[in-house]
């Protein structure tokens, strides 16, 4: 029996363990023409070794979303401070919820992310990647100038929520952002770490349908997840 190193998985089959947070994120439409190209092509990969000796654990399809900043999660309630860690470990175990109590997070509502009504963001694939052994991720990059500048600006309104919550709460994100899709945990980081070859030919079949193709991503929101396979969403 593999052992299971991921906290994000409680079984091989996959069970995907309890996790929860908020986090703001981009939605993209249903029918993008990228995300199905990523979906179709990991559906045909599915007896590849990445996934049978390596034990990449994909993710449903309909999980897949571009994650903006995250919030207080489970991972991080050690880290909130003293003052407010009660009230955010109650509203953790409110999830699945879409009440999202102001005095928790004014912080995130007035932040510029929230408040712009259209980013238009056009993002294509820059490659596939494993990430830390933990999870593999679709890397994208802004497909055009215009784009390239509102990531800047998504960037610096990041780093502006992040210190504004983080000064209140204790709680701050990985300071560098990098757009993604996320398509599957790795169960066993030992066995993840030599992936490498396996990950190269997802790399090349999976850039391949996604050539050309651009991802539109528009309103960024509050989402409530219980697991890595449950996005609910907030107020948008």
């Amino acid at each position: 029996m593999v052992p299971i190193t991921n906290p994000k998985l409680i079984g091989l089959e996959p069970r995907w363990a309890p996790f929860r947070g908020v986090s703001l994120v981009f939605d993209p439409p249903d029918d993008d023409a990228l995300l199905r190209a990523l979906r179709a092509g990991v559906a045909a990969l599915s007896r590849d070794s990445l996934i049978t000796e390596h034990y990449l654990r994909p993710l449903p399809p309909a999980s897949y979303h571009v994650t903006v900043w995250d919030g207080v999660n489970d991972g991080k309630l050690p880290e909130v401070v003293p003052e407010f860690r009660a009230e955010w470990e109650r509203f953790l175990q409110t999830i699945p919820t879409e009440s999202f109590p102001d005095h928790l997070f004014r912080e995130v509502r007035n932040s510029e992310l929230v408040a712009c009504p259209d980013w238009d963001l056009r993002l294509r694939c820059a490659r596939i990647e494993n990430w830390s052994d933990v999870s593999l991720v679709a890397h994208l990059e802004p497909s055009d100038d215009a784009s390239a500048e509102r990531l800047r600006r998504i960037r610096i309104a990041r780093e502006a929520l992040t210190e504004a919550f983080g000064n209140k709460f204790g709680v701050r994100p990985h300071p560098d952002y990098t757009p993604h899709v996320t398509l599957g945990y790795f169960a066993n980081a030992g066995l993840a770490a030599s992936s490498a070859p396996a990950v190269a030919r997802w790399n090349a079949a999976l850039m391949r349908k996604t050539a050309d193709l651009v991802l539109g991503l528009r309103r960024v929101h509050l989402s409530a997840f219980s697991d890595m396979t449950s996005f609910g969403s907030g107020p948008k």
